[in-house]
Order: C-alpha cells, then structure tokens, then sequence
C-alpha cells in the first residue's frame, strides 16, 4: 500500500500558490452555488433578496446581468487573489471570503429547510 501524501500547510512561500489555488476553485464553487440558489430562489419560493444591486436585476427580470455581473466579479475577485498569491495577507482575505461563502451556503441550507417545511403537506 502506498503512503498517503503528506499536506504541508506550513511549508512557507512553497505551498502558498497550491493554497491559493484550492482557495480560488472553492471560491469559485461556493459563489456559483450562491448564484444557482439565488436563482433557484426567485423563481420557486418567497424571495426577498438583501443584496440591492442583486434585488434590482431580480426585479427587473435582467437576470442574464446579474449572472454576469456575478460571474464577472467573482472572476475578478480570484485574479486579484491570483496574482497577490505569493502575498500572506492576500491568502488570509481569500480564506476570510471563502468563510463568508461557507456561513452563507449554511444560510441557504436553514433557508431552503425552511421553505421544504412550508411546502410540506399538512397531514
């Protein structure tokens, strides 16, 4: 049996860019499930969406802008963090984004169990 490969996260400058990377591509994940669920939400349940400029496309009906815009700033967003890879502060805000994606992602679990529970059949 072959060993398991060693995770250095402590292994300085060297292991920052591979961090990084794994940060950027969760980012990426949790910011298109955020749209999918954003989405998912306008059109099926009782939405009252927080964010301003979000809640103005929704309204509106220019969906194809808010995925843009989503999918632009979530692509400028990762190129910023690309290129201060090599930065520890730029690591640290790339992770403290990401922990703001993962406690809203537990938001719209709490939101969707809620919603299944409204739909559920009284009986």
């Amino acid at each position: 049996m072959m060993p398991a490969l060693p995770i250095r996260w402590l292994d300085g400058v060297r292991a920052r860019p591979r961090r990084v990377a794994q940060g950027i591509c969760v980012l990426w994940v949790l910011s298109l499930s955020d749209l999918f669920f954003t989405l998912w939400a306008h059109f099926f349940t009782p939405f009252h969406e927080l964010n301003p400029l979000a809640k103005a496309l929704l309204d509106g009906d220019q969906l194809a802008v808010l995925v843009l815009l989503k999918l632009f700033s979530t692509a400028i967003g990762a190129t910023i963090f690309w290129r201060l890879r090599s930065h520890a502060r730029a690591e640290l805000g790339l992770w403290f984004v990401v922990t703001a994606y993962v406690l809203l992602t537990f938001r719209w679990s709490s939101y969707t169990l809620g919603v299944m529970a409204l739909a559920a059949p009284v009986g």
